[in-house]
């Protein structure tokens, strides 16, 4: 029930700031087989084929702060820069692709956590942000509890000359 609740949240907050936008429309069948592609090279840590099935810069703020370096960093960003906010989320979350690879890939695609991609409920959600088309697959991560509204992880693709690219991993809450 929390799961849905989430899931209807976030549709509200994409199609109200998007309401004038309608999607192109994607086929669950289309937006299946984005996702199997997409785990397939999780699952054989194919690097290779995960970069040609990303865009050249990632949206991650986990990756700013999955290490005690990272972490340090980040809080001496703030600390230090006058309009943090505004640099923090409009340039500093961009995480350039190999960049991605090099550092955060392994930190975040671990053998546990791929394996919970796999084995768990995934929702399929196609939505436009400013006349861009996307393709958003949710996970749940964590199982919500009677202590814990529970958690998903979210996938977001863009499509780039005729392929589906991820170009955001995030997480609700």
């Amino acid at each position: 029930m929390v799961k849905y609740k989430v899931v209807l949240f976030f549709l509200l907050v994409v199609g109200g700031v998007n309401a004038q936008q309608q999607p192109k429309e994607v086929s669950l069948k289309e937006m299946k087989q984005v996702w199997t592609t997409f785990l397939s090279a999780l699952k054989t840590k194919d690097t290779v084929k995960f970069k040609r099935l990303s865009a050249s810069k990632i949206r991650c703020y986990a990756c700013l702060e999955n290490t005690p370096e990272k972490e340090k960093e980040l809080t001496t960003f703030r600390d230090t820069e006058e309009d943090w906010y505004t640099a923090l989320y409009t340039t500093k979350i961009y995480i350039p692709v190999d960049l991605f690879i090099a550092e955060d890939y392994n930190l975040i695609f671990t053998h546990n956590f791929v394996g919970l991609l796999v084995e768990s409920e995934t929702i399929y959600v196609n939505h436009a942000i400013d006349g861009v088309n996307y393709i958003e697959v949710l996970v749940t991560t964590t199982k919500p509890t009677k202590f814990h509204e529970g958690g998903q992880h979210t996938f977001r693709f863009v499509k780039q000359n005729n392929t589906w690219l991820l170009d955001d991993l995030s997480t609700i809450p």
